[in-house]
């Protein structure tokens, strides 16, 4: 049997390689065509893909035509007896594609598979195998009951959680990352409703060959890795919106004529869901942000209390109540809501410091701004930065010991599979080891205990055994890097699953933070423009003042023209100094999209620039 291989590929170049890379693999001695839909993508993901895999038949769409869509555009150009949709974000063990297409020799009655799946951690994925939502089911699992009883067939019937992982089974539902159809039911269906953009498509399709006389099997003896969401991000009330309105489409389209109560209960489970979903988000963000405050706050006032007995009312008096109640309080929150909104509450060490600083830089600024009879110490300002500071780094480290404590074990250092001998031990002091290649992994991941197994695709290590691998050290506190000449992946670190797919400066969070951040430098500059006129390097700040303040340029831009990167203004200084070689201008300013922090515009400005 021919086999097509369809791919819907939006922003995630890296993946997308990886997972071509594993697909390569998995057809060698079989007839197998490959075709990617890209949806209009801007990290050059045609030009990577198509140089480094020629046998690959590249769709470009100018426009975003959403999963299902897309694949259809595919699915008219596929030419196999059997069509399989791939995600991009997954990898396929070598002998995937024969032990399907031998499953569905072997059954006739099967007119479609899924495939068991395992995230980037080695955690199993529960929609592998999934119930056709109906009422009852939908009912149990908005109550909550399918958690409290993971494993009972009414309860927990959603995941068909009564079912074991390892073993093969019908099902009703397949998930959209790993589904093997025979085309010609897709003919006779009609491949994907295009009615969904996002979501949904896989339950309706599933739901559809059911009911053309078809059965729907899992496969459980040839598992995948899906990084799941890497194209489109899960923790987002757009994609809660997205999912469940898609489920309120399903419901209306198969159920509504003979059961409206069924569309009614899936839509109250769209606002319910929906509205806990975000809920539960912000409150992880936002309880630790109280927590910072009432800290910050507890400790600031400590040091108000101490400073008035010791140094400015020594012989007796007080601050005036406006200061503990107004103004104190608006310290802290000023100091904290910009810590948080340039990523310092969460961030890397370097960014913490830095928006610690940018943080009481603005405090410092705002202090100045303020009518003489609110300037009550200067001395207290720094003190109160410093005390925030520090109950931010406390929750820091409390975060930190609760995740060791969860983890369970204590881990260190990176385990490295597969390293090229010439870049091994370069350090002497490094907590890194390398395992021979003939060595038993697992048991030197047991023996090592490492925070991070890094396996490089230099080693030629098959995907199976990766993947083998991850399950065996499933629950066991290990992070999975795959080492690729030009990125690392991993899916457990957001770092790092998030550079490779969307830019740091598509995100309207991070554009928000560096708006933030430029108005901060702005109001500096202007307030500091009498001093920085008597410097070259100042003047050149100050003679932009008029452009920054009028919207016409930001502080810092690009290096080159930038096409096809996230827009940004014209900078009155670039990030980094023109090399005069375009391409590498070019891959510089990507490289700022994709992984912009306020510390890059920062040491722009302060960067000495040549003075026209």
């Amino acid at each position: 049997m021919r086999l097509s291989v369809l791919i819907v590929n939006y922003n995630v170049k890296a993946f997308l390689d990886q997972c071509l890379r594993s697909v390569r693999a998995a057809s060698r001695n079989l007839d197998v065509e490959v075709i990617v839909v890209d949806n209009a993508s801007t990290d050059q993901s045609g030009e990577w893909i198509t140089a480094q895999f020629p046998e690959v038949r590249w769709i470009a769409s100018p426009t975003n035509l959403g999963f299902g869509r897309a694949n259809n555009l595919a699915l008219r150009e596929a030419t196999g007896d059997v069509v399989l949709y791939l995600n991009p974000d997954t990898v396929v063990p070598e002998d995937n594609f024969a032990t399907a297409l031998a499953y569905l020799a072997d059954h006739p009655e099967v007119g479609s598979l899924g495939c068991r799946m395992i995230d980037g951690t080695g955690e199993f994925l529960p929609e592998s195998k999934r119930a056709l939502p109906t009422p009852s089911v939908a009912l149990y699992r908005l109550l909550g009951l399918s958690s409290l009883f993971p494993r009972s067939p009414r309860f927990a019937r959603y995941y068909l959680g009564h079912l074991p992982e390892d073993q093969n089974a019908e099902v009703d539902v397949h998930c959209g990352a790993w589904m093997m159809v025979r085309k010609p039911i897709l003919d006779q269906l009609g491949g994907f409703d295009e009615a969904y953009f996002m979501y949904g498509e896989d339950i309706d399709l599933s739901y559809r060959i059911q009911k053309a006389g078809w059965q729907n099997h899992y496969l459980a003896t040839s598992p995948i890795i899906h990084y799941k969401g890497e194209s489109t991000k899960h923790a987002t009330w757009k994609y809660v919106k997205t999912f469940h309105e898609a489920m309120d489409i399903f419901a209306r389209t198969h159920f509504a004529g003979r059961a409206a109560a069924f569309s009614a209960l899936i839509r109250f489970g769209i606002y319910a869901k929906a509205t806990s979903t975000v809920v539960q988000r912000w409150a992880a963000v936002v309880l630790p942000l109280l927590f910072d405050l009432a800290l910050g706050y507890v400790l600031a006032e400590s040091a108000t209390s101490y400073w008035e007995r010791s140094h400015r009312y020594i012989e007796g008096g007080a601050y005036p109540i406006a200061y503990r109640w107004l103004v104190l309080p608006a310290y802290t929150v000023t100091w904290f809501a910009v810590h948080t909104a340039l990523g310092g509450a969460r961030g890397t060490l370097r960014r913490w410091f830095s928006s610690s600083f940018l943080a009481t830089l603005t405090l410092l600024v705002g202090y100045a701004l303020l009518p003489l009879d609110w300037r009550f110490s200067r001395a207290l300002v720094l003190l109160s930065s410093l005390l925030f500071a520090s109950a931010s780094m406390a929750t820091r480290v409390l975060r930190l010991a609760i995740g060791l404590r969860n983890r369970g074990i204590l881990r260190h250092g990176t385990l490295h599979l597969g390293r090229p001998a010439p870049t091994a031990h370069s350090d002497p002091h490094s907590t890194d080891t390398d395992l021979p290649l003939d060595g038993n992994f697992e048991s030197g991941i047991n023996l090592f205990r490492p925070a991070v197994v890094a396996i490089h695709a230099q080693g030629g290590i098959p995907f199976h055994s990766t993947i083998n691998l991850m399950i065996a050290q499933r629950g066991q506190g290990v992070r999975f890097r795959m080492v690729y000449p030009n990125w690392t992946l991993g899916s457990d670190d957001r770092r790092l699953a998030s550079d490779a797919a969307i830019p740091e400066l598509d995100k309207p969070l991070v554009r928000r933070s560096r708006a933030l951040l430029h108005a901060a430098i702005t109001v500096v500059v202007t307030l500091l423009s009498p001093l920085l006129a008597l410097h070259p390097q100042g003047r050149r700040l100050v003679a932009a003042l008029p452009s920054v303040w009028s919207g016409t340029k930001s502080w810092v831009g690009y290096t080159s023209s930038a096409l096809g990167l996230s827009p940004l203004k014209p900078g009155v200084v670039p990030h980094v100094a023109p090399s005069g070689v375009a391409e590498w201008d070019h891959e510089a300013d990507r490289r700022y999209a994709s992984r912009w922090h306020a510390d890059l515009d920062v040491y722009a400005l302060l960067r000495r620039q040549p003075v026209p």
